[in-house]
């Protein structure tokens, strides 16, 4: 610099030079203009816009300031006004986020400007927070209101529109803000459902405000979009195509260049329904035409995803998610490059192109274009002095700009360039999982139940939690859904067990209170299942049996539940103790318990008092042992290791048999009655023939269900009050040795049809110790046989009376007593010796006569229907039957609504054959 140039007066000149009035790129801060017009004056700006990017740049300005701090203009709503041909300003609205401080010599200053939109911005926000029964405008429209409402930069400088049909969106159960930017959050639900969303200068109504204000747009069909300025403000409604060195009389395109890239040629989307099971499957071909060699490549070239599951709404939402995935191809399949230096052509409106050769020979709606994304670079039109003093403090701040080809006047330079495409082409954002849905890692939550409930489940066994962390705040809009800490605060989430089937499988549900690990299906952050549940803070590990604790119990595993509004519980124990190894399955009703293995008391700190080994099933209510096959009790030690190993009991069975067959025909042939074996002999039979499996089917399973109990050391069946024993047949009893039977008091036995005793050897004592010896054939004679002799002893009167006494000696000698007198009868001498002989006249004595009671036999039959089920016994009510007895007799009748018959009635007790026959309806 000259030394003898002033200072001050070059202060003067760059102060009049830094008007921004007289330059074509400009700057407007709204109610700070005043302020900040002449303090800072744009050089250079390079800034991007376009269709789901937005808007950022910089603009690099000069200030005859030194002494600016930065922070004044951040947070800053900033229009960059650029002067169109025909004297016009067009905005670029946007915010400044970043301020840099650049060289000085003493007169200048330079500082470069950061300028975003809005949306750009909130990348800065991250957030979590949970969406219910929300559809996607109005996730959008409670998002942006919030925004809004939480700053008041944003309020006056930001405003959206939705250009959206709001009926294509159905509202989802649950979508969730993972810990992405409001931004990137934003960005994903526009991506997943095809909107598509771009920035616009000015508030949506397009009123004017006293701060740069510019509107986000979401739309979802490009033909909403408006024409551009450059069109509309256009004599022609067209914007000029001029290429080379032609003479221009206004701002025009100077390039058009047409791009295809290949593309897949279809998408394949397939979403698992949970509900039924199924897979929802949607395809689509591409239509573009990639020609020959391309087309035949891109049928290899196939977009196939599985989605993560329930991805749609519905069926038909899922298919027009997988449509848009189909656009989204199309729109990245052709496009066209372009340059101008045409001011006013925003990305989100149309232009149609006019001077070009190829274009205008179209027809006219497939000459229209949309502008997808654009660059603005431009240099203002300073002195040429002031512009190289410009360049020196550029260049001492280590800033560098791509150079930009001179304008007419050799000063005003600006370009942009840009991509654009046909109108009527899809303008459907990509979506790819792998990229726009944001990094999800399993976290912890909290399972909420309605009030007063601990267990809160739908059909599905799906279950509610709640996100610990979520702030209040954001979920004020919906009551609270999602901090609640209520079955309000997610959807229904499903969670993870080891086995899942048709109606069967492991199913314990988690319960309010329960901290779980949920993870995310398809890695989509709206996903959620539940993959466990986790022991912290109030949730300490179980404690069986209701003592001990960890680590102590540490060799302790197993399964404990806790009784609903209660303090009971159930559980399923195993004790790893070395050489003490149990298990147990318990519940504290009744205190009821199946002990297995090596039993103790309950461990505390692993310590327990021994109580036995084996297995204990203990309960203080009632028991039942259950077996529609069979039941087997045995004290044997397996043989074969299979399940029914009998061997020994089919051993004592025989030998038992084999005994009681012997005994019994022994005593058939002495006079005795033979044993009945055929019931034995069946029993041994399917003893021996047992098959546990069932395979024979039917009928023959109920001939199995038996009881066999064995016991090799003995066996005690011990009650303090009374014993029955009751069988349908015979009761078959045998010992190898005695058959001993004692009663305390009386013993009686009682028989239908004879009674029968036959001993072997060492004969029969009948002896009563005290009161008489009655021996009675009330109905036929009383008969006593001895091959030796008889012997009647009395210490006191032998009294013998009947009708008749005839006393018969061997050699036919006889004496009658009875019948008017008394008779002898002998062959041989009669001989009548005594100390005297007294004759006297006629008399008689007396005896008392035996009377027995002669009352018939009455019995009445209760008639079942046999089954194999648990359920109460069915009476046979009011169905027909026939009696037969042995002697031939039939007795026909109906039994009642009890199922028992008619009165039989008999002068003895006989076997009654019964047939009961169903009524014919």
């Amino acid at each position: 610099m000259n030394a003898d140039v002033n200072p001050t007066e070059i202060r003067r000149a760059a102060i009049h030079a830094l008007d921004q009035s007289k330059r074509p790129v400009r700057l407007d801060w709204g109610r700070r203009q005043s302020t900040l017009a002449n303090v800072l004056v744009p050089q250079y700006i390079d800034i991007t816009e376009g269709l789901c990017t937005g808007i950022e740049g910089t603009v690099t300005c000069l200030s005859t300031r030194p002494d600016l701090p930065p922070e004044t203009f951040l947070g800053r709503p900033v229009s960059l006004q650029l002067v169109t041909d025909r004297g016009k300003l067009h905005p670029i609205n946007g915010i400044v986020t970043h301020a840099r401080m650049g060289h000085s010599d003493g007169a200048l200053t330079c500082l470069q400007l950061t300028v975003r939109d809005a949306l750009t911005i909130l990348e800065q926000r991250t957030n979590n927070r949970i969406f219910r029964r929300m559809s996607l405008p109005d996730i959008l429209e409670t998002l942006i209101r919030e925004w809004r409402g939480r700053s008041p930069t944003l309020a006056r400088a930001f405003d959206f529109e939705l250009l959206i049909d709001h009926a294509r969106y159905p509202a989802r159960q649950q979508i969730r803000q993972a810990g992405e930017s409001d931004a990137a959050f934003i960005r994903r639900l526009c991506r997943f459902a095809g909107l598509f969303w771009f920035i616009r200068a000015g508030k949506r109504d397009g009123t004017d405000s006293d701060t740069p204000v510019h509107t986000l747009v979401f739309c979802d069909n490009p033909m909403l979009l408006p024409q551009s300025p450059a069109g509309t403000q256009s004599l022609t409604g067209t914007v000029p195509y001029h290429h080379g060195a032609a003479v221009k009389d206004s701002d025009s395109i100077t390039l058009l260049a047409a791009a295809r890239s290949l593309v897949p040629g279809g998408v394949r989307r397939a979403s698992g329904d949970y509900k039924t099971g199924k897979m929802d499957v949607a395809e689509f071909d591409t239509i573009i035409d990639q020609g020959e060699a391309g087309n035949g490549l891109a049928t290899l070239l196939t977009d196939w995803v599985i989605d993560p599951p329930h991805a749609g709404d519905s069926r038909d939402d899922h298919t027009r998610l997988a449509k848009a995935r189909i656009l989204a191809h199309e729109h990245r399949a052709e496009c066209v490059h372009g340059a101008s230096d045409v001011r006013n052509l925003p990305p989100g409106t149309w232009f149609t192109p006019s001077g070009h050769r190829e274009i205008d020979n179209r027809k006219p709606e497939e000459r229209q274009h949309i502008v997808v994304n654009l660059r603005h670079r431009a240099i203002n039109n300073f002195p040429k002095a002031l512009g190289e003093q410009a360049q020196a403090l550029f260049a001492a701040s280590r800033w560098q700009f791509d150079p930009l080809p001179l304008g007419e006047d050799g000063q005003s330079r600006y370009e942009n360039t840009f991509v654009c495409v046909r109108r009527g082409v899809p303008l459907t954002p990509a979506f790819d999982p792998r990229i726009d849905f944001p990094p999800v890692e399993p976290f912890s939550a909290w399972v909420v139940a309605g009030q007063g409930e601990s267990v809160h489940c739908d059909e599905y066994g799906r279950i509610k939690v709640r996100i610990p962390g979520l702030h209040p705040d954001d979920h004020a809009h919906a009551q609270g859904t999602g901090t609640s800490g209520t079955e309000r605060d997610s959807a229904w989430v499903r969670w993870v067990t080891p086995w899942a089937g048709p109606n069967y499988g492991v199913d314990m549900l988690p319960r309010a209170g329960m901290e779980v690990l949920i993870g995310h299906l398809g890695g989509d952050p709206d996903k959620m299942i539940v993959l466990g549940t986790v022991h912290g803070g109030p949730n300490r590990p179980a404690t069986f049996s209701g003592v001990g604790s960890l680590p102590g119990n540490k060799h302790i595993t197993g399964i404990k539940t806790q009784e609903i509004d209660g303090t009971g519980f159930g559980q399923l124990r195993f004790d790893d103790t070395s050489g003490k190894v149990s298990s147990q399955l318990a519940s504290t009703h009744a205190a009821t318990e199946l002990n297995l293995g090596y039993l103790t008391h309950p461990r505390t700190d692993g310590h327990a008092k021994d109580r036995g080994e084996g297995a204990e099933l203990a309960t203080r209510a009632a028991a039942v042992v259950r077996a529609l096959r069979g039941l087997m009790l045995t004290t044997f030690a397996f043989s074969a290791g299979h399940q029914l190993d009998r061997d020994h009991l089919n051993t004592l069975l025989a030998e038992g048999l084999e005994l009681f067959k012997a005994l019994g025909d022994y005593a058939g042939q002495h006079g005795g009655a033979a044993a009945d074996t055929a019931a034995q002999d069946q029993l041994a039979s399917i003893l021996k023939n047992w098959d546990p499996s069932g395979a024979n089917g039917g009928a023959a399973n109920d001939a199995q269900a038996i009881l066999a109990f064995g016991a090799a050391a003995g066996s005690v069946n011990l009650t303090p009050k009374t014993h029955v024993t009751y069988a349908g047949q015979n009761i078959d009893q045998v010992a190898q040795q005695h058959l001993q039977l004692t009663s305390g008091q009386r013993f009686n036995a009682f028989a239908g049809q004879g009674m029968h005793l036959f001993a072997r050897g060492q004969g029969i004592q009948a002896i009563a110790n005290e009161g008489p010896l009655v021996l009675q054939a009330q109905a036929d004679a009383l008969m006593a046989t001895a091959q030796k002799g008889i012997k009647f002893a009395a210490n006191e009167q032998v009294v013998i009376t009947g009708k008749t006494l005839r006393f018969v000696a061997e050699d036919g000698s006889s004496i009658t007593i009875g019948d008017g007198g008394i008779t002898l009868h002998t062959n041989g001498a009669f001989k009548a010796l005594a100390g005297a002989h007294d004759w006297g006249g006629p008399a008689a004595d007396s005896a008392a006569r035996a009377n027995f009671a002669k009352t018939p036999t009455d019995q009445r039959f209760r008639a079942h229907y046999t089954g194999d089920t648990e359920a109460p016994i069915t009476y046979a009510a009011n169905q027909p039957h026939d009696i037969r007895l042995p002697d031939g007799s039939r007795i026909k009748g109906k039994s009642d609504g009890g199922g028992l018959t008619d009165i039989l009635k008999d002068n003895a007790m006989r076997i009654a054959n019964i047939n009961m026959f169903k009524l014919k309806l």
